[in-house]
C-alpha cells in the first residue's frame, strides 16, 4: 500500500513523517508540498494579509512560514491530483479547514478528525494550543461549535521553546483535555504539555496516523 502526504509547506516533512511512520506498517510514503519548487520571492506572495485565515508551516530548511489559506488551497489541490495517481490514501499535514479539497482516493483531514473526536468524547472545557496569535480568534470560533468553554494559547512548534510551551500549558491546567492544534507539534511537545498539566492531550499527527494505519491494516 502507498500513502500520500500533502503539506502546505515544503516536502519532505522530516519533522513529521519519520515520527508517524511506525503507525503505518509497511506502507510506502510519498510526499508533496504546496510550496515545492517556489522561490523565496514567490513564497512571500502567499503570506497572509490583514483579515486572512492564517496558516503556519515549515520550509524544507526548517524555517517557519506564515501563509494565507485562500492563496494555498489551489496548490494543495494540485498536490492531491499528483498523488492520487500513485497512492491508495492521502493525509493532509495541516489542521486547517479545507472543505473544498477533492480527491479520487480516500482523503484524511486532521481538522475533521480532531473535531469529531473531541465531539464524541463530550468535553465541557477544552484547552487548545496553536502556532500563531493571529489564529486564536479563528480557533475559538472553530471549537465553539462543539465545546462551550474554550481557552486558547499560542506557541509555535517551529520557533517556540520548550519553556514557552510549558508556560502556555500551565495556563490550561483547569481544562479537561488539551488539543495541540497543528501538525507541527511533536510527540515531545505532547509530553511537555501532559507533564505540565497532568491532563490528557490529543496530538493531530499521531491521531491521523493511527486512523490511516487502521484503514491500511489487512
Amino acid at each position: 500500500m502507498k500513502v500520500g502526504f500533502i503539506t502546505i509547506g515544503q516536502s519532505p516533512r522530516v519533522d513529521v513523517v519519520p515520527e508517524i511512520k511506525p503507525y503505518l506498517g509497511d506502507a510506502r510514503i510519498i510526499e508533496c508540498g504546496a510550496l515545492d519548487g517556489l522561490t523565496p520571492e514567490e513564497i512571500k506572495e502567499i503570506a497572509p494579509k490583514e483579515g486572512d485565515y492564517v496558516l503556519v508551516s515549515r520550509l524544507r530548511d526548517g524555517t517557519q512560514v506564515r501563509l494565507s489559506r485562500r492563496k494555498i488551497v489551489e496548490r494543495l489541490q494540485k498536490c492531491i491530483e499528483k498523488l492520487e495517481k500513485e497512492v491508495d490514501i492521502i493525509g493532509v499535514l495541516c489542521t486547517g479547514e479545507f472543505p473544498e479539497l477533492k480527491s479520487k482516493k480516500l482523503l484524511v483531514e486532521p481538522s475533521l478528525l480532531l473535531l469529531k473526536t473531541i465531539e464524541a468524547i463530550g468535553v465541557s472545557k477544552l484547552g487548545v494550543i496553536v502556532p500563531d496569535p493571529d489564529q486564536i480568534e479563528l480557533t475559538e470560533r472553530k471549537w465553539s461549535s462543539i465545546v462551550k468553554d474554550i481557552k486558547v494559547r499560542s506557541v509555535s512548534p517551529y520557533t517556540g521553546r520548550d519553556e514557552e510551551l510549558r508556560r502556555a500549558a500551565q495556563e490550561l491546567k483547569d481544562c479537561e483535555l488539551i488539543v495541540l492544534d497543528c501538525i507541527g507539534y511533536s510527540l515531545s511537545a505532547k509530553k511537555i504539555v501532559k507533564n505540565a498539566t497532568q491532563r490528557p492531550v490529543v496530538l493531530p499527527r499521531s491521531l491521523m496516523a493511527r486512523v490511516i494505519g487502521e484503514i491500511l491494516e489487512g
